[in-house]
Parts: structure tokens; sequence; C-alpha cells
């Protein structure tokens, strides 16, 4: 099956972006149910927690659709679209988001408590991962939006510097900056020895050694964005290559696609995972990474593989994935308390509880793309017409 990438869509991402969506949801869901079950090397326990992964893939495959156009711009000697591209990052991400923030605000009550006041303008202004007392403080998923953000600033500004250099040249620079954003944060988390106050405030952590603030940082993640741009850059070099089309170079994709999607299961369910990870690498840096790039670049140019991502639920899923991320916690706290009032213990009863907290993270996530996202993504693309 050829990328529909002409058509304005490329096939297999939505089913990706289901299943990125699907990762994260078991990392929370496994946090309550602790379900473990060993079988050789493998293990239950550890393949649910690095669900965590899935945050890998979302980063990745912002940098390889966003970056598309600038690529475009930058081979064509284009001027680029920034404010296109600004009005369109901040209808896709900010009304949702604030939607989620607002509500989970005023029903929790963290108005009323004295001295959460910057906690709360630190989540509005999408700088509380750099906070230990605010990055995980109102709704956990919420620090990679903060990250997301962050980069969705520093993509136009580098492609700018970029602009009047060759794209051989560009990937090489995007390359550089990958490992100097890596060394960045490995010098961040062996320099940081005390911990830091937040200032006037001093029973407020800010920064602690080895604490969440630098491990969830921006150049922490850099890495990944850059492996997406990257990406990117390749795709549109393979779609523009008539070869591609042809049958046995897609057998060849539809191998590597299975292969690296089995590689990566097999990395993140045993030990192998933390002994080929880089030293405060993120996310199985870089091997996983490079395999997650691979299935980027594969997916749209299979066939068994693209028909299954391409399947009603994972593309539904993929359609409502953020609504999805940003409220599935919170629906698998509800979720739990309820059962427990019920006299039901979520570890114990963990398919109910599974499937209550999926259906009805659903339900919230199509609410909120059907009357938020959907309407103003329309408005939005009238607007820049």
């Amino acid at each position: 099956m050829p990328s529909k990438t002409d058509q304005g869509h490329i096939s297999g991402l939505d089913g990706l972006r289901a299943l990125a969506a699907l990762a994260v949801f078991c990392v929370h869901f496994n946090q309550v149910t602790r379900l473990d079950y060993l079988w050789g090397p493998f293990d239950l326990y550890r393949l649910l927690a690095n669900g965590e992964y899935g945050v890998s893939l979302f980063f990745s495959l912002s940098g390889f659709l966003l970056a598309m156009p600038f690529w475009k711009a930058v081979s064509s000697n284009e001027g680029f679209q920034v404010r296109q591209y600004a009005l369109k990052r901040v209808v896709r991400i900010f009304p949702a988001y604030y939607a989620a923030l607002t509500i989970l605000i005023l029903f929790s009550g963290l108005w009323k408590v004295p001295g959460a006041l910057a906690d709360i303008v630190l989540h509005y202004l999408f700088v509380f991962n750099y906070t230990e007392f605010s990055i995980f403080s109102i709704n956990a998923p919420f620090w990679t939006l903060a990250v997301e953000v962050q980069f969705y600033v520093l993509l136009p500004c580098l492609f700018l510097l970029l602009r009047k250099v060759s794209t051989g040249k560009a990937l090489v620079i995007i390359g550089i900056l990958g490992v100097g954003a890596y060394i960045a944060h490995y010098l961040l988390m062996v320099s940081v020895t005390s911990i830091v106050s937040w200032p006037f405030m001093p029973q407020l952590t800010w920064i602690r050694p080895y604490g969440a603030v630098l491990n969830h940082s921006l150049p922490a993640h850099l890495p990944h964005f850059f492996l997406g741009v990257a990406a990117g850059w390749v795709h549109l070099r393979m779609r523009n290559n008539e070869a591609v089309r042809s049958a046995w170079l897609r057998r060849i994709f539809e191998s590597v696609f299975w292969i690296s999607s089995v590689l990566i299961l097999v990395l993140i369910s045993t030990s192998l995972e933390e002994t080929l990870t880089m030293p405060y690498g993120r996310y199985g840096l870089p091997l996983v990474p490079l395999l997650i790039m691979a299935v980027l670049l594969s997916a749209p140019h299979t066939g068994f593989a693209a028909k299954c991502l391409e399947s009603f639920p994972l593309r539904t899923l993929g359609r409502v994935s953020y609504g999805f991320y940003i409220w599935h916690l919170p629906v698998l706290t509800y979720t739990d308390q309820y059962l427990a009032r019920l006299g039901l213990d979520a570890a114990e009863h963990w398919i109910v509880f599974g499937f209550l907290g999926l259906l009805l993270s659903l339900v919230i996530a199509t609410v909120s793309f059907v009357l938020v996202e959907r309407p103003l993504l329309r408005v939005s693309t009238q607007v820049l017409r």
C-alpha cells in the first residue's frame, strides 16, 4: 500500500499514535493493578511499566510530521509559513489542554489551597515541568505537553537558522544538536548535587539531584524529537522516489516494520533495555528510538502492517488520542475510587477496572474531539485559506 502523503494523510500514523496512547494507558493501569507474570526472560510487569516508551513514539511522531513543511521550504529555498504553523499548533494543543486543566483544578479544589497559585500559573504557561513541586501535581501526563510546546517554539527557530544551508548540512547539524542535547542532559544530571528551593517559598522544591525536573527536561527528549525531524526528511525523499512503490521494496519495508516492532517489544519486556541504554538516556536511547524511527519510516510503505494500523479501532483511537492521553489518568483514578466505594479492589478486578477505564477515557476523548478539537481545527483551516 503506497503512502497517502499526497492526499494529506500518511498511512499507519494514526494507528501508531493510538498504540502510543494505549502504551501510556497501560503504565498507569498497572500502577494500580500491579500485574506481574514471568515467562523466561520476559516480564509482563516490565513490559507494562515500559509503556512509557509510547512517549518517545509521540515525540518522534511530532518531529516527523511537523518538520516536513520546513524541510520542503529548505529544499526549495522558500519562506516558512510561521504564522500558519503557530496557529495550527495553538489550536491543536491549547484549547483541549486548558479545558482539561481548568476542570481538574476546579474539581480537585486546588484553587482553594494556600500557596497553589504558583503551581496553577506555571501550568497555564506550560513551564510547570521546571519545578519539582508542579511537574506531576495536577495530572502527571501533562508534563509531556509542556515539553512538546517548548519543542514547538524551538522548531521554527531551528529551521530559520538552517534556511541558508543545504539539506545535507542541515541534517548533520540536527544530528550534532541531538548529540549535544544528550550531553547537556547528562551534564545536568551529574552536576546538580543539592536541593534548590523555589524563590521566596523555601518549603517548595525547585530542583533536586536526579529529580523529575532534570530527568523530564527538554534536553532529555530533544534526541527523540530530532530523530523524528530527520525521519521527516527521509520520508520526503522516499515519497518522491518511484522505486519505493515497487513490490519487492514494499516487502522489505514490511520486514523492517515487523522486525523493528518485535525488537522493541523484546527490549522493553526484558532486562536488555537497561543494558543497552546510554547513561541517563531516556526511553532506551539510542537503540529503541532508532527502532521507532525505522517503524515510522517503514509503516506508510507496507501492505499488511498498514492495513492493521489503518483498522477502524486504531484509526479511531488515533484521531482522538490527544484527549485520550490527557484524560486517561484522571479517569483511571476516578474508576479506582468508584470501584472501592462498591467494595471492589481494582487490582483484584483488573479486567473490570481496565475495561471501565478504557471505555470512559474513550468517551471523554471523543467528546473533547467533537466539541473542542475538531470545530477549532476547522475554524483555523478556514482562517488560513
